[in-house]
Formats: structure tokens, C-alpha cells, sequence
């Protein structure tokens, strides 16, 4: 909890003093430059990555390499309002995590009030952070992804294994984004009627919401039966698709994607020996753990790659 507000203080601070307020757009970056089968490789290995250890200090490292790569893509203000909403999702995990599991010491507090008791596990507390931080860093993971994997990129990537599973693949990377894009739209459009959802009591707004939810599934309902009829009337799958831009391999997407592999597999070569990772919570009883060091430095490496790469090819491009 305690490296979340930090995380959220320091990007409050970067805020007001204007760092990373103009992030950097994406077509001019290294991302840019990679093959979507080499971009759709390296996020692969990224999550993979955060599913390899769970010990405190590695997740914690994992979370600000993967701020500072999303401060760098998305922005300061994209991670700050990220970083908001993921501290919720930390309380709730460790509520639930404190919660169910009780019987691990030492414990830190005790509570009993007739025949209910609550003991508060330090070792639970630790697990629950390190598995909110894990989750807030997938979902981060994701954020940058959708930035950097266009539809078209994906479609191209999975549209020669089955045309049909890209387009599944590319709604469902593109659905919250879609989703949030309507319903403030929607939003916007029942201001002009005279219906805003932020005024009123309790039953009023709630009301309100339902109806411009009803709107809004109307519209996804609708705009998915067009879309399945306009590429059914155009034989979407029956032959191989073409694509307005074509992409070639070229040596910096074989360095890039070579060595985020070998990243990968020495992280696993790791997890294999049972470093930064533990079976049980009762192991979790310290922040940094004996033999935290070297996953550490593999996480880093691995997550702040692309902006190892950026200097590399700013230098080459001068």
C-alpha cells in the first residue's frame, strides 16, 4: 500500500511540474518500428513474466519499471488516473486476502467479538500485496498494449492462423476502449435532452444510468448485427485477407525479440530454482527475501527494454 501512494505522490509532483505531461506519440517511437509478431511476442513474455514470481521486492520492482515504460508511452496523467483506480483494486485484495486467511503468523492484531475472530496475518498482508500489485501490473500491461497493438497490427497478426479468431482477438483488446468511448458520448448527447446522470438523489441518478446503459446495449447490439452482415456480404475468411500495409522482419525486431527472450527464459531458469517466488503464504515474512536480487534485475531488464531500445534507436536515427 505503502509503495502505491508513494507511486501516486510521485506522479502527482511529475504532474505539477509539467515531466511527462507530453508523452512522446507512439509513431514516433521505437514500438513503432517493431513487427507486430515481434510486439505481440514481447507482451506475451511480459505477462508471463509477471506470473513467474510473486515475492514483494520482485513485484514492487516489476510496478515502477512498468510506470516509468507507461509514463513514457501513455503519459503522466493516463498512469496517474491508472494508479487511482488501482488502489482500490489493492484494498480490495487485501481486505479479502487479510480476511481468509488468518491462521499464518505473526500475527499483527488481534480481534474477537462473540464467537467472530479476526486475526490480522502479516505474511497474508504481504501475499495480498504482492498479488494486487501483480494484477494493477497486468492491467497496466494491457494499457500499454492496446496503445501500441492498432487493430490493424493485430489483425495482421492473427488474421493467418484464422481471420475469425483475429477479429475475435482484436474486440475483445478493443472492447472497454470502444466502451468507454460510447457511453461518454451518450453522455454528452443526453446533456443536450437535459438528462444528466450527476444530478439528482440516489433514485434519480440510478435511473438515469440504467436508461443510458439500456441506450448504450441497444447500440453495441446493433452495430454488432451490421458488422456481422457486412462481413458475411463480403466473404470475411473465405480467402486469405490482404492488408493495406505490409511488414518485414528486419535485424532490430530479431535483436529486440531475441533478447527479451533470452530475458525470459533466464527468469525462468530462476523460477525454477525457487528464487523470488514462494508455494506458500507462510513464507511471505519479509519484504525482501534472500535471493530477491537476481529476479529483480531480470524483471527490470526485461520491463524497461523498449526504452533501452528507444535510446538505441534515437542514436542510430541521428
Amino acid at each position: 500500500m505503502a509503495t502505491m501512494i508513494y507511486c501516486w505522490k510521485g506522479l502527482l509532483t511529475l504532474r505539477k511540474s509539467g515531466f511527462f505531461m507530453k508523452h512522446t506519440p507512439i509513431a514516433m517511437t521505437f514500438f513503432s518500428q517493431v513487427h507486430p509478431v515481434a510486439l505481440t511476442l514481447y507482451f506475451t513474455e511480459l505477462i508471463i513474466c509477471l506470473l513467474l514470481f510473486n515475492h514483494v521486492a520482485v513485484s514492487m520492482a516489476e510496478f515502477v519499471a512498468l510506470i516509468i515504460m507507461g509514463a513514457y508511452y501513455l503519459g503522466g496523467r493516463s498512469i496517474a488516473r491508472q494508479l487511482k483506480y488501482g488502489l482500490s483494486f489493492l484494498l480490495l485484495i487485501l481486505f479479502f486476502n487479510t480476511l481468509l486467511n488468518q491462521k499464518f503468523p505473526p500475527i499483527l492484531w488481534h480481534f474477537k467479538w462473540g464467537i467472530l475472530t479476526f486475526q490480522f496475518s502479516y505474511p497474508a498482508f504481504l501475499y495480498g500485496i504482492a498479488m494486487a500489485i501483480v494484477l494493477i501490473a497486468m492491467l497496466f500491461v494491457f494499457s500499454v498494449l492496446n496503445r501500441v497493438l492498432t487493430p490493424s497490427k493485430l489483425i495482421y497478426v492473427f488474421s493467418p492462423i484464422a481471420p475469425r479468431l483475429a477479429v475475435l482477438v482484436t474486440i475483445s483488446f478493443t472492447l472497454v476502449t470502444n466502451f468507454t468511448t460510447k457511453f461518454r458520448q451518450i453522455l454528452r448527447l443526453q446533456r443536450t435532452r437535459n438528462v444528466d446522470a450527476s444530478t439528482g438523489s440516489l433514485k434519480i441518478r440510478t435511473q438515469k444510468m440504467i436508461h443510458i446503459f439500456e441506450i448504450l446495449l441497444q447500440d453495441s447490439l446493433s452495430s454488432a448485427m451490421e458488422t456481422a452482415n457486412l462481413m458475411d456480404a463480403r466473404g470475411f475468411g473465405a480467402t486469405k485477407r490482404t492488408h493495406y500495409r505490409s511488414y518485414h522482419w528486419q535485424l532490430s525486431d530479431v535483436t529486440f525479440i531475441s533478447l527479451a527472450t533470452a530475458i525470459l527464459l533466464a527468469g525462468i531458469s530462476l523460477r525454477v530454482v525457487s528464487m523470488g517466488a514462494s508455494r506458500s503464504v507462510a513464507s511471505f515474512t519479509t519484504i525482501f527475501m534472500v535471493n530477491d536480487g537476481w529476479p529483480i534485475l531480470i524483471t527490470v531488464l526485461l520491463f524497461l527494454l523498449p526504452l533501452i531500445s528507444e535510446g538505441v534507436y534515437r542514436l542510430w536515427a541521428n
